[in-house]
């Protein structure tokens, strides 16, 4: 205690750590973001493109924990109306078990239902299953991430009918992707062709019509969709004509078993499967089945 002027003791002012406070996350906080998903997660590489592209998709829709004005989680999802998608749920290991999951994903799911979006979806890991059985997810599919950590020898040049996107394809593509993944999601597709130039490949049927694409990131292969294996097998053999960073993965709907056999068929590994969960609705929207690789676990 400190004297005051006329000698009596003064307490000095205590900050109460208890008090959890969830706001919008903003681009000043992504560096903290940052740090708890490395820390959360084991992310080897910084999360900060991936921030900035969520934030930008869906400016009102991800949000930071912090505990006396300290970054301590964060969760997000992108609305496409009709379902969301929640993705990067993670609370730094110091302040796990008390509460901070559950307390964010209830702020979500709340902003969620004052939208009126009819439906939200997860992939979950193992850590968070029970949080969002609780909250009334159920479980529909698994997604399973595949991994090729030596480079695949094609063939050179890009097979027949997948070749690098054109500026004319864009439309097609957003129709063909709505229709498979449930909703309109334009913004998402154009970002990553703006972001992956040369790494965006089409494929066509025997009358000339999009029937598939594949988004080669540097180091995932995804979005990935086609109605048609054979074309999923072309869009492969192109992707994996260019370099990646370091291995490549793609993030699989187990029950798209032509995706698992085609991957393994070309050298994939299957290294572990989370589930993917449902809160709304009678059934996950799309055609899973006909997705080959997901963008990401955070925004499908």
């Amino acid at each position: 205690m400190k004297p005051t002027a006329n000698g009596a003791a003064r307490r000095s002012p205590r900050v109460n750590r208890s008090i959890l406070s969830i706001r919008d996350l903003a681009e000043a906080d992504f560096d903290a973001a940052d740090g708890i998903l490395k820390v959360a997660f084991g992310f080897p590489e910084s999360s900060k493109p991936d921030l900035r592209r969520y934030v930008a998709l869906q400016p009102d829709g991800w949000f930071l924990a912090t505990r006396a004005g300290f970054p301590i989680g964060m969760v997000g999802a992108v609305d496409y109306g009709r379902f969301a998608y929640i993705g990067l749920m993670a609370v730094h290991p110091a302040e796990q078990s008390r509460g901070v999951g559950r307390a964010l994903m209830q702020y979500l799911l709340a902003w969620l239902d004052a939208r009126g979006t009819p439906i939200a979806l997860l992939d979950a890991t193992d850590a968070g299953r029970s949080l969002y059985a609780s909250l009334g997810f159920v479980e529909e599919d698994q997604a399973c991430i595949y991994t090729l950590q030596e480079p695949y020898s094609a063939a050179a040049g890009v097979p027949p009918l997948a070749r690098p996107l054109q500026p004319r394809d864009v439309p097609a593509i957003v129709d063909l992707d709505a229709h498979i993944f449930g909703a309109e999601r334009g913004a998402v597709l154009r970002g990553f062709i703006a972001d992956y130039p040369g790494r965006f490949f089409v494929a066509h049927d025997g009358k000339g019509r999009l029937s598939g694409y594949l988004c080669a990131q540097s180091r995932r292969l995804g979005p990935w969709a086609t109605p048609r294996r054979e074309d999923a097998e072309k869009l492969l053999q192109a992707a994996l004509t260019l370099p990646f960073t370091a291995g490549v993965n793609v993030l699989v709907p187990q029950v798209n078993r032509a995706a698992s056999e085609l991957l393994e068929g070309f050298g994939f590994s299957m290294v572990r499967a989370i589930q993917h969960m449902r809160r709304g609705g009678t059934h996950c929207p799309g055609q899973r089945e006909l997705l080959y690789g997901q963008a990401s676990f955070a925004i499908g």
